[in-house]
């Protein structure tokens, strides 16, 4: 991982300010209301976006590819920007293009308000897979109620190791928060790493947060187990496929060569047809070509998950329905591990996990 390690954002703490030389790369103009947003580049090579608010010290034309010291700045609370130049008191001057690496001195080495998250190298490809449980299937990721974790996969991207899939086994919720706990230990082990998911929002992650937050109210998570994840950040993936000129992450796939086929339930003698468990749906509104397709979706999973938590016995359909269940949960590994090994996501600047509960 050392060639292709990944850069992250700066952090600052608390409500201090502070001064930033960035490189501005193109910029977004909004409203008074919204501000301008800029994506930048910092000295080091980290890409930022920077959001803009209307100022009287701030001219708002923008020279891009020149670089300029912006002080005042500080971490943003939204997810379009990492970083926030003040309204009130910020400032932004011209200045020749600084050397390699150079950033601001903390002025307390002891208390830095500005530091440089890059203590991990490590990559973590995050799959989360849910089970709804309303009768309407309805999964709302802030509502804890309204779904139940069904498997977490972490893939440690920049190494060949295996996967670590953890799999619900019972449907006792039980099941469920030891499965967790699990999962909040490993993420405590790889505190600074980075995670990545397949979607281009923080969905996965806020549903993983949303249930450990409950499962910590109960005598099999720690207390607090939610906050290991505000010790890692979220690599966006939009800016990804922004940056290879591509509208999708399957495109950038495709560049890739790798292949980002879905799990055939047809390999699977699960014992079951998908159009049994289909008839009701609406193919209308799924990537699905008709009932009987035998591509896998996160619907699928959902029901077939309920399948395999209900099963009474071993039998051979049963062992074909874990191993179905588990190949869909590991599905995005290949995919995420070339994102890396490609240095697609080198450099990336990556949001903190704490500020997405609230998204």
């Amino acid at each position: 991982m050392d060639e292709h390690a990944v850069r992250y954002p700066v952090e600052v703490a608390g409500e201090t300010v502070s001064t930033l030389p960035l490189r501005v790369d193109r910029v977004v103009d909004g409203t008074e209301v919204t501000g301008q947003l800029l994506y930048c580049t910092g000295a080091d090579g980290t890409e930022l976006r920077v959001a803009v608010g209307e100022g009287p010290n701030v001219d708002r034309r923008w020279n891009t590819n020149r670089w300029y010291s912006f002080d005042g700045i500080g971490r943003a609370e939204t997810r379009k920007a990492e970083l926030l130049l003040s309204p009130e008191d910020g400032r932004a001057e011209r200045i020749d293009t600084p050397e390699h690496g150079m950033q601001a001195s903390p002025t307390d080495p002891d208390d830095p308000w500005l530091s440089q998250l890059g203590t991990s190298s490590e990559v973590l490809g995050v799959a989360v897979q849910v089970r709804p449980t309303g009768e309407r299937r309805d999964v709302r990721a802030g509502d804890p109620e309204s779904f139940e974790i069904g498997a977490v996969c972490l893939s440690p991207c920049g190494s060949t190791e295996e996967p670590t899939i953890y799999h619900r086994e019972a449907p006792d919720t039980r099941d469920e928060h030891l499965l967790l706990q699990h999962v909040a230990d490993d993420l405590a082990a790889n505190q600074g790493a980075t995670l990545l998911t397949r979607g281009t929002t923080p969905r996965p992650l806020t549903v993983l947060q949303t249930r450990l937050e409950r499962a910590a109210a109960g005598d099999v998570v720690d207390s607090g187990a939610a906050q290991v994840l505000d010790g890692c950040f979220h690599a966006n993936l939009t800016r990804v496929a922004a940056r290879r000129g591509a509208d999708t992450l399957r495109a950038v796939a495709e560049q890739l060569d790798v292949d980002v086929s879905p799990v055939l339930l047809s390999d699977y003698d699960i014992g079951i047809a998908p159009a049994d468990w289909r008839e009701s749906w609406s193919i209308d509104d799924s990537p699905l070509s008709g009932y009987s397709d035998p591509q896998m979706t996160d619907r699928d999973y959902a029901v077939l998950v309920q399948r395999y938590l209900d099963a009474a016995d071993e039998s051979p359909a049963v062992r074909e329905l874990a191993r179905c269940l588990k190949a869909h949960v590991r599905a995005d590994r290949s995919l995420l591990r070339e994102l890396v090994a490609s240095d697609a996501v080198d450099q990336l600047g990556c949001s903190r996990l704490g500020q997405i509960s609230s998204q």
